[in-house]
């Protein structure tokens, strides 16, 4: 318990102190490469403190320049900062709206160009999966969790179908990512941050340049094979 105090402790000061000078120089220049590297080095700090160690498999299978929609699994409040530290990349991210309450990180986060999203409004939402494809057709990879909330027994649930339209309309290939033991370092629900190893799995590009928006059931089925297989 004192391991999880101090690493929030660590996360809420660095955010305090790093966050208005990532801020000015996004500010001053144009370009969030700062947020994402300080973004980094504090995911990395708190980890450590935690006791939390990553293994990783199938990175190899990405190019390094190529532009990428993320999809994987979501367990619980590690596994957004683990697959985004894990991946090396400047990754966005479409969030729940309610984040964007948080004091500090809703300025970085919307510096980053991250896109809110609000599933209660569906008018709101296409405008947000729109921004989110302009983005993506811009060069900025992101990440999503397509069963858009935490899984509360450990199954992998139903997948939304907006990401992947979104991937069909930007035409970028999509990575299924398997996150497997972030549940039990961290239910949902619970404070305390458990020592351990998470195990992500990079799956293989699944291509979407050839799709039209009447193909979404079938990447979305693919795609969610690929993050199951992984899971088993």
């Amino acid at each position: 318990m004192a391991r999880t105090t101090l690493a929030y402790l660590f996360v809420g000061l660095y955010v305090a102190a790093a966050a208005p000078v990532a801020l000015t120089w996004a500010l001053l220049t144009g370009r969030p490469e700062l947020l994402f590297r300080l973004a980094r080095l504090c995911i990395r700090c708190a980890g450590c403190l935690c006791g939390i160690r990553v293994r990783s498999e199938g990175l190899e299978r990405l190019a390094p320049a190529r532009t990428y929609l993320f999809m994987s699994n979501h367990q619980g409040n590690l596994d957004g900062p683990i697959l985004f530290h894990t991946t090396g990349r400047d990754l966005r991210a479409v969030i729940k709206k309610e984040m964007m309450r948080i004091p500090i990180l809703s300025a970085v986060f919307r510096s980053a160009g991250f896109v809110p999203i609000d599933r209660s409004d569906p008018i709101r939402a296409r405008a947000s999966i729109d921004l989110a494809t302009r983005r993506l057709q811009q060069d900025h990879s992101f990440f999503a969790f397509p069963e858009g909330t935490r899984s509360r027994d450990g199954r992998l649930g139903e997948f939304k179908k907006g990401v992947f339209v979104m991937a069909i309309k930007a035409g970028v290939p999509v990575v299924p990512v398997s996150i497997r033991n972030s549940r039990a370092l961290q239910p949902p629900g619970q404070y305390r941050i458990r020592p351990g190893c998470v195990d992500l799995i990079f799956h293989e590009p699944v291509a979407t340049a050839a799709m039209r928006i009447e193909d979404r059931d079938q990447l979305l089925a693919e795609v969610r094979a690929a993050v199951l297989q992984g899971l088993l």
